[in-house]
């Protein structure tokens, strides 16, 4: 199948910056590399704590690991998060960060542990040996996705916003719809019955036929529904747009079936 199509422009901000805070919250795969030590921590758990301090805990090795607790060192994390259809491997998104890594010293860090107030995959992080936890004072923010590169205005992170508390249930949602609904969805936005965004990426490389003429899920968020329809000629990546951001899990599955019943076609009217 081959849809070509001019790309249109609408604001996609709003849905730029969700996906980028709910990646910092923890949404994706860390890595961090301490530049001027030629140092990396391939794995690290991560989060945002209740004001936005962005808390990330591993255990390090080398320079890395023997920093004294306040010592300060530049960094770059780079946060990966892939699409949560398990067919395929499509990367939803990167978030891309500058600033400065700090451990806190062992008393702080227990008393942060039975705190309550860190994220849970950091908690869990913490039981390993030879872990450390530490706080990454941000400078700069920027998500690559498919409207291209966004610069994340710092005070965002503190301030609240709607997460996914159920990604594998959101999928689910629009997963239980057949290629042809799904097809309708991105037709109905690229002829803006649906509010959102269309991008044509070109075609993917080595398309085969388990994902030619087929459309994929790349994310669900709370400003709504993101999707990849693969051509052999081309690869359109398609953002339908909700009303308003869902407030709750249970909304958020509402809105999904509300976006593909508006995507429907329309019934033919007889003259």
């Amino acid at each position: 199948m081959t849809t070509s199509y001019e790309h249109h422009s609408v604001a996609a901000e709003p849905r730029a910056v969700s996906l980028a805070l709910r990646m910092l919250q923890g949404a994706g795969a860390a890595s961090l590399y301490a530049y001027r030590l030629d140092e990396s921590i391939e794995f690290l758990a991560h989060g945002l704590l209740a004001d936005g301090s962005l808390v990330v805990a591993a255990a390090p090795e080398g320079m890395l690991g023997t920093l004294a607790p306040g010592f300060e060192v530049e960094v770059r994390m780079d946060i990966v998060k892939k699409t949560p259809d398990p067919s395929v491997a499509i990367v939803a998104g990167s978030t891309h960060l500058l600033g400065s890594l700090g451990w806190v010293g062992r008393k702080e860090m227990a008393t942060l542990a039975s705190s309550g107030e860190l994220p849970s995959l950091v908690e869990a992080t913490l039981a390993l040996p030879g872990a450390r936890l530490g706080f990454v004072e941000v400078e700069k923010v920027v998500l690559h996705d498919l409207s291209g590169a966004t610069v994340v205005p710092l005070d965002n992170l503190s301030r609240p916003f709607p997460i996914v508390e159920d990604e594998h249930a959101a999928f689910d949602a629009i997963a239980r719809y057949d290629q042809a609904a799904l097809k309708d969805l991105c037709w109905a936005v690229m002829v803006e019955r649906v509010p959102g965004v269309v991008v044509n990426k070109g075609p993917l490389p080595h398309v085969c036929d388990h994902t030619a003429d087929r459309v994929f899920c790349v994310d669900v968020d709370p400003n709504g529904v993101t999707v990849m329809l693969v051509g052999r000629q081309e690869t359109l990546v398609v953002h339908a747009s909700f009303d308003a951001p869902a407030a709750s899990q249970g909304e958020l599955e509402d809105k999904i079936a509300r976006l593909m019943k508006d995507s429907a076609p329309l019934p033919i009217r007889r003259i």
